[in-house]
């Protein structure tokens, strides 16, 4: 909008007016508004998952993953510093037993290892293998693709802009539901 006043009062007025109006675009809904925009951005990343699992798949197969959690969880055990069990289920959000039969199945493929905790003699923290470390960056090389091109109708500012507000709904959610936000984001 162009400011036809020369007047710096009027213009302070009207820089004030266009401020106002941009913080009642920016303020969160009240109840019961936006319900149909939550819904529709529920179904909406539902199906981007399910895309995105459609793409990956066949790489997660050929690298001899039987389920797509047991990629998920080796590669943030690369990014975690040295977790636990508990913490490694945590961050995937699964409950502990399904988090450690995940565990069992890269120890048994020798991908991840379990040493004692020095800190808790109790606890083990896991960490890659050499085989892990080289399956991770043979996915790398497999997956590059799927995901350029999962974002491909998107300009890179778009892109930046996607993972930002992605970024927030994910804090948002962690805190709202008390799960620890992913360390590595």
């Amino acid at each position: 909008e162009e400011n036809p006043q020369k007047d710096i009062y009027a213009f302070a007025n009207w820089l004030l007016a266009s401020k106002q109006d941009q913080s009642k675009e920016n303020r969160p809904p009240e109840s019961g508004e936006g319900v149909e925009n939550a819904v529709q951005a529920a179904i909406l990343i539902t199906r981007l998952q399910r895309y995105l699992s459609m793409y990956v798949k066949p790489a997660i197969k050929t690298l001899g993953f039987t389920r797509e959690h047991e990629y998920n969880f080796l590669y943030q055990v690369s990014k975690m510093n040295n977790p636990n069990k508990n913490d490694l289920s945590k961050e995937n959000m699964v409950e502990f037993s399904t988090g450690r039969d995940i565990i069992r199945r890269l120890i048994v493929k020798n991908l991840v290892s379990e040493k004692v905790d020095p800190d808790d003699k109790r606890a083990a923290q896991l960490h890659l293998t050499g085989k892990g470390r080289k399956i991770l960056e043979k996915s790398f090389e497999m997956i590059a693709e799927t995901f350029t091109d999962f974002l491909g109708g998107l300009s890179l500012k778009e892109q930046v802009q996607l993972v930002i507000l992605l970024t927030k709904l994910n804090k948002y959610q962690a805190l709202k539901n008390n799960r620890e936000i992913l360390s590595y984001l």
